[in-house]
């Protein structure tokens, strides 16, 4: 192989590892955002990069959040089903015990 083209499969290597790496920044980024945002992201993903990404692995780390056994659940405010009111947890847990179940019942 001519060094020169060395050099330019030196330089397209290159660019492919950036453009991965920025890549994988961006996904980490919309994982550790609302919902909603990373929802938007991830419907505009092409489904071969899901292949390329350490996409579980990633998401485990993104969403493991910092609490632990026994702390104090973060205050946070939700809108009811009907969207009539709006209740913040820290209301409800000062008058008496929440039990918050996350999940479905189907």
């Amino acid at each position: 192989m001519s060094p020169s083209k060395k050099v330019w499969l030196r330089r397209i290597l290159i660019v492919v590892v950036i453009a991965y790496i920025a890549f994988i920044g961006y996904i980490w980024w919309a994982m550790r955002q609302p919902p909603e945002r990373f929802g938007r992201v991830m419907a505009s993903m092409p489904t071969p990069a899901y292949f390329v990404l350490p996409f579980e692995t990633m998401w485990t780390r993104a969403r493991a959040g910092t609490l632990h056994k026994g702390d104090v659940a973060p205050d946070f405010i939700l809108a009811k089903l009907d969207k009539s009111d709006r209740i913040q947890l820290s209301s409800l847990n000062s008058r008496q015990p929440v039990v918050l179940v996350f999940g479905s019942y189907t």
